[in-house]
C-alpha cells in the first residue's frame, strides 16, 4: 500500500522550468541532468514494484523526515510488523569499483559513497524507536536500477548491501510474503508524525530574467501564433489548446517563483499577455485557490505541476491537443 506517492521534486521542477524559460548555466545545466537521471531511476524502482505488487505492506516514496534535530531524505521505506527497509536508489550507469572500502567512477573517487549513505539514513530511524517505544528492525539496501551499470568490488560484504537491477524483481517480489498489521501501522503512524517539506531547497528565480510569454509543449520553441482555440508553432507545427498553455504556464510560475505570490497581474506579465484578462482569470479560478479579496488578491496552483493536472483534473477537453512527432 503506497502511502505517499512520489512526485516530481520542487527542485527538479525549478530547474526544469528554468530550462524552459532560460540558459542554463553549466552548473544548473549539470545540476538538472543529475536530478533528471535520479528520478528516472526512481521511476524504474516504482514501476518495478507496483508490478510486483505491495498490497501487504506500506510503502513511504521520497520522504523528508525531521527527527529531533536531525533531518533526512528517503528514496523508500517499507513498512511491515518486521519493522522498517530502506533503499538508496542510485541511478548510477557504467563502471564503477570499490578498493578498501573506497567508491570510484573511473579515476575520480566517490565523495559521498552509496552504503556510507544507507548506514547514516538507517541510523536515523533508531531514534524513531526510542521516541516512540517501539521495537522493529531496521534493514536497508542500495538499488541500482540502470540496466548498465555495473561494478568490480574487492569485500563480499559491500556485494551484499546492494541490489542490481537484474535482481530488483526478486528482491521486491520478497516483500509479498512480508505482512503489515497493527504493528505497522504503529510504525507508520510514527514515521508521517516526523515528515516535512524539504527543507534543503528555497531557489526562486528573478522575474526579470527569464523568458516571457508561451512555448510550444512539443518543441519548446516560443514562436507560436494565436488561433481561435489553440496556439499554432511555427517551428513544428503542432497545436495546443490555450488551457494547456495556461496550465503549463501556471506550473512554471508555481516552481520558479516560490517566494513570489501569484496574481492575475503577474501571471499577464509572465506569458507576455498572450492570453486575454478574462481567460487568465478563469483559468486561476478553475486550478487555484483564491485567497484575499480586492488588490489583495492572489492564487495558489491546486497541483505540483502540469502532468499532475493531465493526470488527475477530471475534465473534457472540447478541444484537443495535436502533437507533431520531432
Amino acid at each position: 500500500m503506497i502511502i505517499s506517492e512520489r512526485k516530481i521534486s520542487k527542485e527538479l521542477a525549478f530547474y526544469r522550468a528554468l530550462s524552459s524559460r532560460f540558459c542554463l548555466e553549466e552548473k544548473d545545466a549539470k545540476k538538472l541532468s543529475v536530478l533528471e537521471r535520479g528520478y528516472k531511476g526512481e521511476r524504474i524502482y516504482d514501476e518495478v514494484f507496483d508490478e510486483e505488487g505491495h498490497s501487504s505492506v506500506f510503502v513511504f516514496r521520497d520522504i523528508y523526515l525531521r527527527i529531533e534535530d536531525s533531518t533526512a531524505q528517503y528514496d523508500a521505506l517499507i513498512v511491515s510488523d518486521a519493522g522498517i527497509t530502506v533503499n538508496e536508489i542510485k541511478n548510477y550507469s557504467g563502471f564503477y569499483r570499490v578498493e578498501r572500502g573506497k567508491w570510484y567512477a573511473g579515476n575520480f573517487e566517490v565523495p559521498d559513497d552509496p552504503p556510507a549513505q544507507l548506514k547514516r539514513a538507517m541510523n536515523k530511524l533508531l531514534k524513531l524507536k526510542y521516541i516512540h517505544r517501539l521495537n522493529f528492525d531496521i534493514e536497508g539496501k542500495v538499488v541500482f536500477p540502470h540496466i548498465d551499470f555495473r561494478l568490480n568490488f574487492d569485500n563480499q560484504d559491500v556485494r551484499e548491501r546492494l541490489v542490481m537491477r537484474s535482481e530488483l524483481r526478486d528482491y521486491l517480489k520478497r516483500f509479498s510474503n512480508e505482512y503489515a498489521g497493527r504493528y505497522a501501522e504503529r510504525i507508520a503512524e510514527a514515521v508521517s508524525s516526523h515528515i516535512i517539506d524539504n527543507p534543503f531547497f528555497d531557489k526562486s528565480a528573478n522575474f526579470d530574467s527569464v523568458s516571457k510569454g508561451l512555448y510550444c509543449g512539443n518543441c519548446g520553441g516560443f514562436e507560436v501564433e494565436t488561433w481561435a482555440y489553440h496556439f499554432f508553432c511555427t517551428a513544428c507545427k503542432s497545436r495546443e489548446t490555450k488551457e494547456s498553455h495556461v496550465i503549463r504556464a501556471l506550473s512554471d510560475y508555481t516552481a520558479l517563483f516560490t517566494n513570489e505570490k501569484l496574481t492575475r497581474k503577474r501571471l499577464l506579465e509572465f506569458i507576455d499577455y498572450k492570453v486575454s484578462p478574462r481567460t487568465i482569470v478563469r483559468m486561476l479560478s478553475k486550478y487555484c485557490t483564491r485567497f484575499g479579496a480586492g488588490n489583495a488578491t492572489y492564487y495558489e496552483f491546486n497541483y505540483e505541476n502540469y502532468e499532475d493536472v493531465v493526470e488527475n483534473h477530471e475534465y473534457i477537453r472540447r478541444y484537443k491537443n495535436h502533437m507533431i512527432k520531432i
